[in-house]
């Protein structure tokens, strides 16, 4: 019987071919419970391989939200690094198209608020609140040299934003109404220009932003659905 030529991957090749699998089994299994030797079955390598990578399926983990953020942050940064853009004009442009593109994006991620994903659904906001924090405090830092923020701790003030952002309209933590979401929302611009020492109404972030209802309502669909609740017709 003539036998198979060995498939010969590179290193990075080899690596996202692990963190690809670890992400859909996750999908399926959660991440509490898929061991390594799943991994590396529905790859086709030996257990030796994974541990050449990561030391462990937390590092693991760690390094697939990475890769998810990495692919999201593209827009963050074109955004920061803008010279056209003023620092008031970048923040709103920030929080506008970074909500779209989190709507467009909530069925890829919502296997993340099944039980078994708690983990890694910790991970992923942490991990987001970390990568969020250089840029926007970059672009707070600009606002501040134009004289449209005042604060004397820019990136402080970016953290602690971005972890309310992200932990108090996440769908996974709490079940907020559509019109609960969206009035929160709405105070989003007021509380930015507290905290940057904005004038008022100079960071209305969801004027003219199109269809905020049904992306809210598409996030809260999305989250009955992993919990395995119905959802109202």
């Amino acid at each position: 019987m003539e036998k198979l030529a060995r498939v010969t991957k590179s290193p990075e090749e080899r690596k996202q071919e692990l963190l690809s699998a670890a992400e859909s089994l996750f999908r399926v299994k959660g991440y509490e419970r898929t061991a390594v030797s799943d991994i590396v079955k529905q790859v086709g390598v030996a257990q030796g391989t994974f541990y050449y990578y990561f030391k462990s399926k937390d590092e693991l983990a760690d390094a697939m939200i990475r890769r998810m953020l990495d692919e999201h942050m593209g827009l963050i940064s074109s955004i920061a690094e803008d010279p056209v853009l003023s620092g008031r004009e970048k923040i709103i442009k920030v929080m506008k198209e970074d909500f779209v593109k989190r709507g467009e994006n909530l069925d890829n991620l919502d296997y993340m608020h099944h039980e078994n994903n708690a983990l890694l659904h910790q991970k992923m906001l942490v991990e987001s609140v970390k990568a969020y924090t250089p840029f926007i405090t970059g672009i707070i830092e600009q606002g501040i040299g134009e004289g449209s923020f005042h604060t004397s701790h820019p990136r402080e003030v970016v953290e602690f934003f971005m972890v309310g952002l992200f932990f108090l309209y996440d769908p996974g933590i709490f079940a907020w109404t559509v019109e609960e979401v969206v009035t929160k929302l709405q105070a989003i611009g007021e509380i930015l220009e507290k905290l940057l020492g904005a004038e008022k109404d100079s960071l209305d972030i969801w004027k003219d932003l199109p269809d905020m209802p049904v992306i809210i309502q598409k996030a809260l669909k999305a989250e009955k659905a992993s919990r395995g609740e119905s959802s109202p017709s």
